[in-house]
């Protein structure tokens, strides 16, 4: 391109450039990367740009100047580093001096330096000018923030180019230049800036002391920060932001000590909880990173500031909170406390910082320390006064390291370690106790899961030897005389010991084996004998900790014991120790609470059990014990079907399955109780659902042998069809049925043989079987093949709708046609009202088809068939309901609508909550207790989410609720309840003025069932007829 062009194409785009500038700034940036690309390609120089410029630098308009040197600035900032030599930006470095004085130009011409100083070829010379120039001539409060946040990056920019550390000379000139800048600065995007150079100059540049109580002054000129970010700020940033950086930069450098102390120690004196918790992190910050040198002549006032606050304000473990098993971990000395500390917390934080600072610094300061801090306290002791937090106290030092430790530990126990049989003492023992077991943890650790199979226990870790050893038969001796030795009703102290006991398994190599196993049986006797809540919790969490740890230890000794308690006669007494009697539910509550998750507890509790129910199964009127039994193995499947895998599923299989088939067919309280024999079915489930996959085709066959060949269920009616059904269900859908449509067919002929007598029982078996084979097996084709819509017998309308249930459960494609079949039906006089109850079957969850976390492989029910059965079939119910004038048939309509809202999440129904609301209502009057619950449970739900629909509606409801709180024939139990609870619900999301309307009309609409027959009713009742005497009422305070 020819120079004159060039030199056309420039001045276009500089007066492009100017007439963008504060109106689009980013076209304005695309004309500057494009001038700087013709500098670079070296069409033209930077002066060239000057020359352009230079009627507009020198104009008498404030903002020509601007413009002018933002372009020139802009393209500076755009030109590579290596581009211009030292001596063009020795010129242009001149160019900008001249302009320091027109304050109009500061910001670009800073932004200016900005850029030259990143220059490869900038001289030590122009960065000595540059800082004497910002020290001797730049006034910071002339000018806005964002115009003095680059002074900052010019320093920034100069420390990073490590400028300083190869020219030391300009050290003294950059922490001046710095303090000049700094000084009064109120911004918070500055701040954050300035407060990280201040860091980085304490800790990395000479001379600093000389600049000491500057640097501080500009730092603690801004403690506390009570910033509060504005709405949309552009930065982002937060108080906790600047506070954080502050705390790092006045924490950052020793040289600070002889002024940060006495400072923060003065703000401890603020009565505002945040500044409190702002001087504390800040002292602890300052004392973790000076070291234990710098805090020997501070320690003494920070321990008088901190004493207060310990002693009067205490934060710490209470009584309640210690008896909170669950909740019980002591965070008052804990290194991994919350994000959130309470101010208590972290001032025993500090003690333990400073105890471990000095040990580690000189020892005899750390026993002059903790000397004096022992000598106040001791008095406590002897006084019982402010016992707990001395204990504290002393316990957070103690945490510090292994010789602060055993200080404490030798010190401290002989004064309250007595064993005592007052209870006040015994339970301020075992409160104090327990914070020197956390100073412990704090210091060795607590016991980890180091194994590589699951059988294998945690190797015992061997810690330092330690003062605590010593002391150990007493504490095991203190604890287990609480718990044994005591009354039950002192619960207090049972319950402190036990999580005493637990928190010392956590305590990482101070116990051994035999010490375990026994705290073990302490709490193995102690929940089995003691029927008290907390105590019951408070074992209960201790045998899950310890399972978690010593799962072995709690098996040979907790386990195995109660597996060994459970009688074979239900008739039997469980004695232990001869005078207590333990019930069997007690047991089996036990073991199913704690064994959850944890893997050889849960798969010797299914063996046994199932042994043990081979066993009680041969009596023949155990049928009670065999259903406890078999719902307690249901639920350890049910709970940890995840945890248990192929290996664990191949074991229980071969221990239990052959017994299990055996009291399946021989043992009446199994084989003849439909409760018990459906529970053992949906174990077997289990069983066949985690098997190893390679292995279900073979197993398939087997099972197929067993059922139709040698128990002949195909051939005449057998309860032994639902055991069969639920193993299928439990089998990869990708396995063959050589003779499905055999099967199939079979199954129908028994169904629909009038000749062969079938129980409720059997038919849901079989039904269900057809559901399995519809859903996993049979091809879609072959089924459609068999519905018959003609044919309206009852048997032949359950079996088309299990095989129904099968395909809507998979969406299929022939699902919504059959539903309409079905809807077709509810118009029927003959069947209408039979075909009305069979729509439930359709949304009813069956345990066997639930999906498993994990789990794809054993049916093809869609997570969301439920959304879409709804959907489809809704509004075709609702406009059918609509259109007919038989209340009959409309009654058939709300029946099939109310029984499936019942099985149906409350959140698919929200959508067509506007037209269902009036359904809804109609069916309060439909003569059927069954329609009626569900209506009501599902105004209830839309209640609680619909306030004004509810609220349009309520003058219609009030009086229906009012007819069904009243003693009838189809207004059951749970109808009047929930008719109550309704009413109750509407004074809480109806408007004051609404509900005042039917105010005493409700009153005394309830009169009557105040007397009702149930106890639960006339309860509700009252709490009903209070809420709306209390309507518009102020609440007491």
């Amino acid at each position: 391109m020819a120079h004159d062009d060039i030199k056309q194409s420039v001045d276009a785009a500089i007066i492009m450039f100017l007439a963008n500038v504060n109106v689009n700034e980013q076209k304005a940036d695309q004309i500057s990367l494009q001038l700087a690309s013709y500098i670079q390609n070296k069409s033209i120089k930077l002066l060239d740009i000057i020359l352009a410029l230079k009627d507009e630098m020198t104009s008498d308009e404030d903002s020509k100047r601007q413009n002018s040197l933002h372009c020139l600035s802009s393209i500076l900032s755009n030109i590579p580093h290596d581009l211009l030599l030292r001596n063009e930006i020795s010129v242009i470095f001149n160019f900008y001096k001249s302009k320091f004085d027109d304050d109009i130009l500061m910001k670009f011409t800073l932004d200016a330096f900005n850029s030259l100083i990143a220059m490869k070829y900038i001289s030590i010379n122009e960065i000595t000018t540059l800082l004497t120039t910002l020290k001797e001539s730049y006034d910071p409060s002339k000018f806005l923030a964002a115009t003095r946040f680059i002074p900052f990056e010019i320093l920034q920019t100069i420390y990073i180019k490590d400028f300083i550390t190869k020219h030391p000379n300009l050290n003294d000139l950059f922490i001046e230049t710095f303090i000049h800048i700094a000084t009064g600065e109120k911004d918070p995007k500055n701040l954050l800036i300035s407060f990280k150079l201040n860091k980085l100059i304490t800790t990395n540049l000479k001379n600093v002391t000389n600049f000491k109580n500057k640097l501080f002054d500009i730092l603690f000129a801004y403690f506390p920060i009570t910033f509060k970010p504005p709405k949309n700020d552009p930065y982002k940033i937060s108080n906790s932001d600047l506070k954080l950086a502050l705390r790092s930069a006045l924490s950052s450098s020793s040289i600070f000590a002889s002024d940060v102390f006495d400072n923060l120690i003065d703000k401890m004196s603020a009565s505002s909880p945040i500044v409190k918790n702002d001087t504390l992190l800040t002292m602890k910050s300052c004392i973790e990173n000076y070291g234990g040198q710098y805090i020997i002549d501070s320690w003494l006032p920070i321990w008088t500031s901190l004493k207060f606050e310990l002693i009067h304000n205490s934060e710490g473990s209470t009584e309640s909170t210690m008896l909170n098993p669950i909740t019980n971990e002591s965070t008052t000395i804990s290194t991994t406390t919350n994000s959130i500390q309470t101010n208590y917390q972290i001032a025993l934080n500090i003690m333990k910082i400073i105890a471990n600072e000095l040990e580690k610094y000189n020892h005899e300061q750390f026993l002059k320390f903790f000397n004096h801090i022992f000598e106040e306290l001791k008095p406590n002791f002897t006084y019982e006064k402010d016992l707990k937090q001395s204990c504290s106290i002393l316990a957070s030092i103690g945490s510090a390291n292994l010789i602060t430790f055993n200080t404490v530990i030798t010190n401290t126990l002989p004064l309250f370690l007595q064993n005592t049989s007052e209870i006040p003492k015994l339970k301020l023992l075992l409160m104090n106790l327990s914070f020197f077991l956390d100073s412990y943890v704090n210091v060795f650790g607590s016991t980890t899961i180091i194994t590589t199979t699951a059988q294998d226990e945690p190797k015992i870790i061997t810690v330092p030897d330690n003062k605590l050893f010593e002391y150990k038969d007493e504490i095991l001796m203190i604890l287990g005389m609480a718990l044994t030795g005591n009354s039950k009703l002192e619960v207090t102290v049972r319950t402190l010991s036990i999580i005493q006991f637990t928190k010392m398994i956590k305590m990482v190599g101070y116990l051994t084996e035999d010490e375990i196993s026994l705290i073990v049986q302490y709490i193995t006797e102690t929940i089995l004998t003691d029927s008290n809540k907390n105590i019951y919790y408070a074992c209960l969490e201790g045998l899950k900790v310890i399972s978690e740890f010593y799962e072995n230890v709690v098996f040979e000794v907790s386990l195995k014991k109660m597996l060994d308690l459970l009688p074979n006669d239900a008739s039997e007494f469980i004695h232990w120790n001869n005078d207590e009697i333990v019930p069997i539910e007690r047991i089996l509550k036990i073991i199913l609470d704690f064994t959850t998750s944890r893997h050889i507890l849960v798969q010797e509790s299914i063996i046994y059990l199932c042994g043990k129910l081979s066993i009680v199964a041969k009596i023949g009127s155990s049928n009670d014990y065999c259903f406890l039994l078999l719902s307690t193995l249901y639920s350890l499947f049910e709970n940890n079907v995840s945890l248990i895998n192929e290996n664990d599923a191949i074991n229980i299989k071969n221990a239990v399955e052959n017994d299990l088939f055996n009291i399946m067919i021989n043992d009446r309280p199994i084989a003849e109780d439909d409760h018990n024999l459906s529970l053992l079915s949906n174990v077997l489930f289990f069983i066949s659902l985690k098997i190893p996959l390679k292995t279900h085709q073979d197993q398939l066959n087997r099972y197929n042998k067993i059922f139709i060949d040698d128990y002949k269920i195909l051939e005449k009616p057998s309860r032994l069809a639902l055991p069969y059904s639920k193993i299928l269900s439990g089998l990869d859908k990708n396995v063959q049925i050589s003779n499905v449509d055999e099967i199939f067919q079979a199954i129908v002929a028994l169904l629909t043989d009038e000749t062969k007598m079938k129980t409720t029982f059997e038919n849901i078996g079989y039904l269900e079987l057809l559901m399995i084979l519809s859903n996993k097996w049979l091809s879609e084709d072959k089924v459609i093949e068999f519905f018959k819509f003609d044919n309206l017998s009852i048997t032949n309308l359950e079996i088309l709708t299990w095989l129904g249930k099968g395909l809507v459960m998979k969406n299929s494609k022939y699902s919504k046609k059959t539903l309409e079949n079905f809807i077709a039906l509810l118009s029927n006089e003959d069947v209408g009202v039979f075909v009305s109850k069979l729509f439930e079957i359709f949304v009813i969850d069956i345990n066997s088809l639930q999906k498993f976390k994990n789990i794809t492989y054993n049916n093809n029910v869609k997570l969301l068939y439920k959304q879409k059965f709804f959907s489809d079939i809704f509004q075709t119910l609702v406009n059918s309901y609509k259109s007919t004038q038989e209340m009959t048939i409309k009654c058939n309509y709300l029946t099939a609508l109310s029984l499936i809202l019942k099985h149906t999440p409350s959140n698919l129904v929200e959508p067509f909550i506007e037209d269902l609301l009036p359904l809804l209502l109609q069916a309060l009057e439909m003569p059927n207790a069954e329609v009626r619950i569900s209506s009501l449970g599902t105004l209830k739900d839309s209640t609680e989410k619909f306030h004004q629909l509810i609220t349009d509606h309520v003058d219609i409801l009030v009086p229906m609720l009012l007819k069904l709180v009243l003693p009838d024939k189809f207004n059951t139990i749970n109808v009047r309840l929930l008719s109550l609870q309704l009413l109750e619900l509407l004074t809480t999301v109806v408007p004051l003025n609404y509900c005042e309307n039917f105010k005493q009309t409700v009153i005394d609409g309830l009169l009557l069932p105040l007397s009702d027959k149930k106890r639960i009713v006339r309860k509700q009742c009252i709490d009903t007829r209070q809420a709306y005497f209390e309507l518009g009422q102020i609440p007491f305070e």
